[in-house]
Order: structure tokens, then sequence, then C-alpha cells
């Protein structure tokens, strides 16, 4: 999504507004939702595995939401009635995906890559994706395969995968919105090597930032455990001087 897609899905909301005041109020969203799209994506590409937990909630919720829509509209509900069950469904899962991490982790990392690589690939409707829905089929299995292998390798190596997911998701929706912003227009090019750029930065970063806490928790660790032969060693002195005041009676 570049800067002219947020801005045409500003004045979509905007609706039927016209004149002056629908292109400033259309402007202003447009704006404002290509800054957040920046700026999320900055955080998921350099916090991504810090920010694992609630990205994965947020998946669940998400997917749920879109579950609930799909019952509520196969049980023909309506009304109050599809609200509470798109709300319940959207709920439910995001507590599995809390209570349930690593299935929580594949669901995300899923989502994370087959909308990033759908983007790259200019595949609209992520959810339709069927052999049926017409469009390069070898292209939109590729797609579904690399997302598919990468969400199994999410939940054998967790901290890996989820640093690079998010690096490059989080890279490829920032970098290209904030070349548009910066004016360079119909460059898409330019747009995947910011993103590339900003997905190897956060890279480094996470894993940077990942073997500082190993590092950290593998010296509590050693403290510990250093703790421990000290007072056993000193146990083991007192239970000696014990014996030999013991033999000099």
């Amino acid at each position: 999504m570049n800067l002219d897609e947020v801005m045409n899905f500003g004045k979509t909301i905007i609706g039927g507004a016209d004149g002056p005041t629908s292109v400033f109020l259309a402007g202003s969203l447009g704006t404002t939702a290509a800054a957040a799209v920046i700026v999320i994506g900055l955080f998921i590409c350099f916090l991504g595995l810090k920010l694992s937990k609630i990205l994965v909630l947020i998946t669940g919720f998400l997917i749920g939401a879109a579950a609930g829509f799909a019952v509520s509209s196969a049980a023909g509900a309506n009304g109050i009635t599809s609200v509470v069950i798109i709300f319940v469904c959207a709920v439910l899962l995001a507590a599995m995906t809390v209570y349930l991490y690593k299935p929580g982790v594949f669901l995300f990392v899923f989502t994370a890559v087959l909308v990033t690589l759908a983007s790259f690939f200019g595949i609209s409707g992520v959810l339709s994706f069927s052999i049926a829905s017409g469009g390069d089929i070898i292209v939109k299995c590729i797609v579904l395969g690399a997302a598919l292998i990468l969400a199994v390798l999410a939940v054998i190596y967790v901290e890996p995968v989820v640093v690079i997911a998010t690096a490059v998701s989080g890279g490829m929706a920032a970098g290209p919105m904030i070349l548009t912003a910066a004016g360079f227009y119909g460059q898409t090019w330019m747009g995947y090597l910011a993103g590339a750029v900003l997905a190897v930065l956060g890279m480094l970063t996470q894993f940077m930032m990942h073997s500082r806490k190993v590092g950290k928790k593998e010296k509590i660790y050693a403290d510990e455990i250093k703790g421990k032969d000290s007072v056993e060693s000193e146990v083991e002195k007192a239970r000696t001087v014990l014996e030999e005041d013991e033999e000099e009676e």
C-alpha cells in the first residue's frame, strides 16, 4: 500500500462529502493512516520479538473476528447477534493464542508472511487464496507454501523465525511508505530497497537485543550455580569440622 492508495482509502471512508471539505478530510485521514503504517511498521521491524506476545494476541483476535463473521454469515445472523458472535470468537481465539503460545506464533508468522508476500507479488484478496480464484496459481501456491513452511519453523525455532518475520514484514510495510511520503512517487523498486534495508537493520537490532538478553540470563544462572556451590562448600567445611571435633572427643 502506497500513499496514493491510502489517500483513496481516506476518500472512500469519507464517502459522500463534496468539495474542499472532502479533500481536506480525505487528505488528513490518508496522512494519518500513512503515519500509522510507518510507526507500526518500524515498531514491528525493530521490536518484533519483544512485542511478539502482543502481536500474537492481536493476530488471534483478528482471525477470530474473521472466523466469527464467517460463522454469523453462515448462520444467517444479523444485528446484535452477529456482533456478539464475532466478538466472542475473537476473544476466544485471542485467549487461546495467549495460553497456547506456539500455536499463536504459528498463526502470527503465517499471517505476517502471507500478507507481506501477497503485497510484494501484488496479490489482492489475501483471505481468498484458492485455486478457483483466478490469477497466477503457481505464485499463489508459492506464497502459501512459503508462509506455511516459515510458520512451522516458527513453532520449532521461535525466536529467530519471529525476528526474521517481524523484521521483514515491518520493514516492507514502513520502507515503501516512508519513501512515498518523502515524495518518491512511482519508484517501486526504491520502496522495496528501502524495505529491505530496514528489514536487515531490524534483524540486526533484534538479534543483538536478544543475544544480550540471553547473555544476562546465562550470567544470572551462572551466579546462582556459583552461589549454590559456595553454600555446598561451606556446608561441607562445617560438616568436616564437626566430624573432626567428634573424633577429638
